[in-house]
């Protein structure tokens, strides 16, 4: 090893006498400074050999930076035809992506001028088309809402959402949600914000006609978290038990309800339990069932409103209805009392609701229908009429779309591909004109090069 290392550094033999080299330096201060620095140049050259090795030896060119380089010259004739193979590439993406979305039925009822009745309710019919498989998706589009207005979208409190503390109750505390704080008496709101304040809190029902003509029959939506909120969303959202004791103390001496202390406003838009209506008469006036209210006690010994229903945390929750004011028992055949898995904070309506919209027209997931919807299908929307467009010169509609190979109906993104593919197309047929008739210098011309001699003068 020695000899071959002697060898590469060009000494004829370990043995043979060589000299040290000598190198001075002068280093720089208040007072200058000369060393004599003894160099060895079997070791000098030790240092600046590469080691041994394919592998060494490319990394040593690597991080000396000798290693060949490759620069291509993007000529013309390279350049021009790689737009025509990207404009074919895009057509061929936009058509297929049309095809796909193609596949897709859509059908939608904009119901902002649709009558209603005295209770608020409308109903718009509806033929089905084509064969939509499930799933089908329903969801509601809104115009001319300004869900990315800054102020609305920072106006909320994620960690009321979350429940990572105590309840507010106490005026200032929820700064983060100015100017949506307080509610009812005075309450502190919970959910606060402007974001959760303006919820979309229309209620639907879809009906489908029976044979006969005489009756229609609720066509089943499944509208929990699991099935429309996003994953990610339900670690972010998480109930507090009204009926759980805080630290507030009453007038009698006991701990206040959680519910009595906040204005939980929720638990009415989206309730552990709900009653549906099952069947529809022909010319029968349809009125909402409504969660019922008690009075509890609440702060300075005042009575509060809250919704008549117990065990929310227990998964057995029993609530009272009202219907048109009166008390409703929700049973017999043509209703029926559901409980919801998802309900306040946790619900997937909320959940959607929570996430902003970066545009002024936008829809959002309320359901999904799991059967199959034949052609020739008549359906009936009824809708409850609670969520005001008209003021805002905005306008909502309710949508059934069915599932394609790449989503939704989402036709834009094969045009754009298309407009796409042909703008590079109209680049390449440009360019080759221009090379074809116009006849540029050709590339790499030395005779550019060559500097003009100036004229000696006389």
């Amino acid at each position: 090893l020695a000899q071959a290392t002697w060898a590469r550094c060009g000494f004829p033999s370990p043995g043979a006498h060589v000299g040290l080299a000598t190198r001075r330096i002068r280093t720089g201060g208040r007072r200058a400074m000369s060393a004599v620095i003894t160099v060895s140049p079997l070791a000098a050259c030790e240092q600046e050999a590469p080691p041994v090795g394919r592998w060494r030896t490319l990394w040593h060119q690597f991080t000396q930076r000798r290693l060949k380089v490759w620069q291509p010259i993007l000529a013309p004739r390279y350049v021009i035809p790689l737009y025509l193979v990207a404009g074919l590439l895009f057509v061929v993406i936009g058509a297929a992506l049309l095809i796909s979305a193609g596949g897709s039925v859509e059908l939608s009822c904009d119901y902002t001028d649709v009558g209603t009745n005295e209770h608020g309710v409308g109903y718009c019919d509806l033929t089905v088309d084509e064969t939509m498989e499930g799933p089908t998706w329903v969801q509601y589009h809104l115009q001319g809402f300004f869900q990315n207005h800054r102020r609305y979208v920072k106006s909320y409190s994620p960690e009321q959402l979350a429940h990572l503390h105590t309840a507010t109750t106490e005026k200032g505390e929820e700064a983060a949600c100015e100017p949506a704080q307080f509610g009812r008496k005075g309450r502190p709101l919970y959910p606060c914000g402007l974001v959760a304040a303006s919820v979309f809190n229309d209620t639907f029902a879809i009906a489908k006609r029976s044979a006969d003509g005489s009756s229609w029959s609720r066509v089943d939506i499944v509208s929990d978290a699991d099935a429309i909120a996003r994953p990610a969303d339900k670690d972010r959202y998480k109930n507090i038990d009204p009926e759980a004791r805080g630290d507030r103390v009453g007038q009698s001496g006991e701990r206040l309800q959680e519910q009595a202390v906040r204005d939980m406003w929720i638990l009415e838009a989206f309730p552990p339990v709900q009653c549906e209506q099952v069947a529809f008469r022909e010319g029968e006036t349809v009125m909402p069932v409504r969660v019922a209210t008690k009075e509890v006690p609440g702060i300075g010994g005042e009575s509060v409103e809250v919704p008549a229903c117990t065990g929310y945390m227990n998964g057995q929750p029993v609530c009272e209805f009202t219907r048109n004011g009166s008390a409703f028992p929700c049973e017999g055949p043509d209703f029926r009392a559901a409980r919801r898995r998802s309900w306040g904070v946790e619900s997937g309506h909320f959940m959607v609701w929570m996430r902003i919209a970066g545009f002024p027209s936008f829809r959002k997931l309320w359901g999904r229908i799991d059967e199959t919807l034949e052609a020739g299908t008549q359906l009936r929307l009824y809708f409850v009429d609670n969520y005001p467009v008209k003021q805002l010169h905005g306008r909502k509609s309710l949508l059934l779309t069915s599932k394609s190979s790449i989503g939704g109906p989402g036709d834009w993104l094969g045009y754009g591909s298309l407009a796409l593919g042909c703008c590079c197309v109209v680049v390449f047929v440009v360019c080759e004109l221009l090379q074809l008739f116009y006849r540029p210098r050709l590339l790499g011309d030395i005779s550019y090069l060559t500097p003009e001699t100036p004229a000696k003068s006389s």
